[in-house]
């Protein structure tokens, strides 16, 4: 797991996870202000943005994402239909 987001509870990490995902609107900053206000630390905040482009880019086997599994994380591959290792 990312040391830095490793401290978030879990509900926390999913709303962060959720967020990174679905989130093709706002901005960087209006993200980071939204992570704070939810109890991020702005380290915390920071670190996860740094995800944000594969997370919007990808879909991520639950269990298996950038952050939770840093050295394997699992993407979904429409063409094989499975997943693979990033």
């Amino acid at each position: 797991m990312d040391p830095i987001l490793a401290a978030l509870p879990p509900l926390l990490l999913k709303l962060v996870e959720g967020s990174l995902s679905n989130d093709e609107v706002s901005s960087d900053e209006e993200m980071l202000e939204y992570f704070i206000s939810n109890g991020l630390t702005d380290e915390q905040g920071r670190q996860a943005l740094a995800y944000r482009d594969q997370y919007l880019n990808n879909i991520y086997l639950e269990g298996f994402t950038p952050i939770t599994s840093v050295d394997e994380a699992l993407h979904f591959n429409p063409h094989t239909r499975q997943f693979e290792p990033d």
